[in-house]
């Protein structure tokens, strides 16, 4: 699948009365990417202080958030008239279907795998010292916390000013290089999961469509749905091989079949 396939449909963007020119627009992301990493740093300070255990909640995953909320009231007239107009109710319900039936298939391909090769699932078990139930809300939070900034936020504004897919993968690889910790740990490792949240970028990106709610709502959903499937299969240890190449493959696979589906029928 080509890029210009895949970018054949673009969002449905308010109309402007005044253009809004290419610096203003990158100057608005360079505002949100130093916001970001700089809340993320100071939340990774935090976090030893916050009495959480970091297995259960990262505080990092809040960065995202406080960076947009930094760049919103900055340039609120700017971002209001490049974030694109809600779709149907139904478009929505729609959207959050298909991926939770990404995220079971997900869950079922990397399980299935990781069964083929006799290893042993972690399952529904304590994490971080807190219960497995508290533990996926803590999840839930923290998703909605990255999806505000990442697809709330960036892909929609890089989105009107290229394709859907470059915007997707722009998006996807701020994403991935955010995630500082999975590129020190060698070269198999940090290609993997590079390759892993492209895949879940795609994912996310094409699946959620509409207005800034209308897209933190369904990436929240299967960003969260994503990261229970992975504890369920390694736990913390979500690094581990060949747990982590399961996940490649299977991100790849599911990224393709959702873009294939999205070129078809938009």
């Amino acid at each position: 699948m080509s890029p210009t396939e895949m970018s054949s449909t673009r969002p449905e963007f308010t109309d402007v009365t005044r253009p809004v020119t290419t610096g203003r627009l990158w100057a608005m992301l360079g505002v949100y990417v130093v916001s970001t990493l700089t809340a993320s740093v100071i939340l990774l300070a935090a976090q030893p202080h916050s009495g959480i255990d970091r297995a259960a909640l990262s505080l990092v995953q809040f960065g995202p958030a406080l960076g947009a909320l930094i760049t919103w009231p900055a340039f609120r007239t700017t971002v209001s008239r490049l974030l694109p107009a809600p779709v149907p109710a139904r478009r929505v319900g729609v959207n959050v279907l298909a991926m939770v039936a990404a995220c079971v298939a997900f869950w079922l391909l990397i399980t299935g795998a990781t069964l083929l090769v006799d290893i042993d699932l972690v399952g529904p078990v304590a994490v971080g010292g807190v219960p497995f139930a508290v533990f996926v809300l803590f999840q839930l939070v923290g998703a909605c916390g990255e999806e505000i900034g990442w697809r709330g936020l960036m892909q929609p504004l890089l989105e009107s000013r290229m394709g859907k897919f470059a915007a997707v993968t722009v998006t996807g690889a701020a994403w991935a290089l955010w995630h500082v910790q999975a590129f020190v740990a060698g070269p198999v490792v940090a290609a993997c999961f590079f390759v892993s949240v492209l895949g879940f970028a795609i994912i996310l990106g094409y699946l959620g469509t509409g207005s800034f709610g209308q897209r933190v709502l369904v990436a929240t959903i299967g960003h969260w749905l994503i990261n229970v499937a992975m504890y369920l299969l390694a736990g913390d240890n979500t690094t581990d091989r060949p747990q982590l190449v399961f996940m490649a493959i299977a991100a790849v696979l599911l990224a393709a079949t959702t873009g294939l589906a999205r070129r078809d029928h938009g």
